[in-house]
């Protein structure tokens, strides 16, 4: 084969790659309106957050605090000052909590992994943003996540929402655990997840709540000290559901490990602000589902 030829292939291949992860054409989240894009809330194509618990934990007064945190993750800073319209006690309060709500809110905001560390002084709280994405980064990230998300929406289109689910738990459980960097920040979102093939609770977590949106079941995202999860509506009903089980607890013998949808409250973790979700069941969707 000569050189030229050789060369040749290369492109194609290399063309091919970027149409098909980054370019390819995409229905796209239907929910994201033309209406949405238009709104405040609006980050990207991958989701339609109503932000609610920006709404239901934080004063309105605090938002600036929330608004901060976004504008500085996708501008892609590192040393980030806010300061504080209110007490100290008030800003470190505001601060953890619209922290919090931001990754409840906007799991499409694949930029967002967390803070290093953060101090109050002199009237302004100083922070690290602890592993964001280039905008390069970003961008690619995007289109191939709403791209892997397409070929799941094709995949469930005439599933019931049973299927749907039992899916998705499959689908999530099939990727790794990164049990080598289980405490390090770049693998708290679904980036990690849909272009490493690896995460922790938190990007399982994440992209799990991003496919539910798109592939139409409702679902919540929920956020302890040391685990995040989801719940799941299924019948009018909701219930838990935590793929991080199935990724982390599967071996050879046992690829399919359902018990991420036999809990009815996580034992080792206590969720936050329980008081703005549905009432859970507590029957197990493993029995339910006869898994």
């Amino acid at each position: 084969m000569n050189k030229k030829r050789i060369i040749i292939y290369v492109l194609l291949i290399i063309i091919f790659t970027l149409y098909n992860f980054y370019f390819r054409p995409v229905e796209g989240n239907v929910l994201v309106t033309k209406e949405y894009k238009n709104s405040d809330s609006y980050i990207n194509n991958l989701y339609m957050s109503d932000e609610y618990f920006k709404k239901n934990i934080l004063n309105k007064d605090y938002y600036y605090i929330y608004d901060k945190l976004i504008e500085a993750s996708l501008d892609d800073e590192y040393n980030i000052s806010i300061k504080c319209n209110e007490s100290i006690n008030e800003c470190k309060k505001n601060f953890i909590n619209s922290y919090y709500a931001l990754y409840l809110d906007h799991p499409e905001l694949i930029s967002f992994v967390g803070i290093n560390a953060y101090r109050v002084e002199n009237g302004y709280i100083s922070y690290q943003n602890y592993g964001n994405l280039s905008k390069i980064k970003y961008f690619f990230g995007i289109r191939r996540i709403e791209r892997e998300i397409d070929i799941i929406k094709k995949e469930t289109k005439n599933m019931t929402d049973k299927e749907k689910i039992i899916y998705v738990y499959d689908y999530v459980a099939s990727h790794q655990y990164d049990r080598l960097f289980t405490f390090t920040k770049s693998n708290q979102s679904a980036y990690s997840f849909f272009t490493g093939g690896n995460s922790v609770c938190a990007g399982f977590a994440k992209a799990s709540q991003l496919i539910f949106q798109n592939i139409g079941i409702k679902s919540y995202l929920v956020l302890s000290s040391t685990h995040m999860w989801n719940y799941v509506e299924y019948e009018g009903k909701y219930y838990v559901f935590d793929a991080t089980m199935g990724a982390s607890l599967k071996n050879k013998d046992n690829v399919h490990f359902y018990d991420g949808l036999g809990e009815t409250t996580i034992d080792s973790a206590t969720g936050l602000f329980t008081n703005l979700y549905p009432e859970i069941e507590q029957t197990k969707l493993k029995d339910i589902f006869k898994l």
